[in-house]
């Protein structure tokens, strides 16, 4: 009876932060939360975020969004292992999901300046142009299990998305795609929301099954500052086995 009690008490608990969460959304993204979601088609969601390029640095600033350095720092720290004779000026990576650039200036701080964008939103590009954010070169495409044409096959020594993989906005299935642009022994980088582990996972493992990738690290990864958002999403790195 105990352990019944418990499990319900820490479910009331769970479904309260959500709902917390969700207000907490709505406060510092009214523009746009619940705009889009899951079913959304990929029109939607280029829409949304091409209305949304003027606020949106003003609001993630307003949000306390802190994971692009220490996810940043992440992918460092495997690249550095994983290309010990390459000089991280000649590693060429790619930010999926780019948006504004706050990946690209990261990177750029650590010394990696062969970094390429890649966006659904040319707004959001356009922001990130006109910041100067020294990308090689800007791909206005959505990420899904379809080929970006733009890009080759095994291209990219280092893939890395942050805020991109929100069911929202990026399907589990484009992991096949992501892999495709990577070379064998390449580096796939991402950051996961707390809450949305579950619905990648699978495709996650299955590749895993497969032989396509192989996982080198996880951890939590600071996502929010602001304490009524969520303080942490969870980072992961695979190494790409097999095209």
């Amino acid at each position: 009876m105990f352990f019944y009690s418990f499990l319900v008490g820490t479910e009331r608990v769970f479904r309260m932060a959500i709902r917390n969460y969700e207000a907490s959304y709505k406060k510092y993204f009214p523009d746009t939360y619940e705009k889009i979601g899951k079913d959304s088609t990929h029109d939607e969601v280029r829409q949304l975020y091409d209305e949304w390029a003027v606020k949106y640095d003003e609001q993630i600033d307003a949000a306390g969004v802190a994971f692009h350095k220490p996810l940043s720092d992440y992918m460092n720290s495997f690249a550095k292992e994983s290309f010990p004779s390459i000089p991280k000026d000649q590693l060429k990576i790619l930010d999926a999901g780019a948006g504004t650039g706050p990946i690209g200036i990261e990177l750029d701080k650590l010394g990696y300046t062969c970094v390429h964008a890649l966006d659904i939103s040319e707004e959001m590009l356009n922001v990130a142009r006109k910041k100067g954010v020294p990308y090689k070169r800007f791909i206005c495409a959505a990420l899904t299990e379809k080929r970006v044409c733009e890009v080759e096959t095994g291209e990219f020594d280092v893939v890395i998305a942050a805020g991109a993989l929100i069911m929202a906005n990026v399907r589990p299935e484009a992991f096949v795609e992501i892999v495709r642009m990577v070379k064998k022994g390449g580096l796939v980088c991402f950051l996961l929301r707390y809450n949305e582990v579950d619905h990648y996972e699978p495709k996650m493992t299955e590749l895993e099954k497969e032989g396509i990738w192989e996982k080198l690290g996880t951890k939590k990864i600071p996502y929010f500052n602001q304490e009524d958002l969520p303080s942490y999403g969870h980072g992961f790195v695979y190494k790409v086995l097999k095209k």
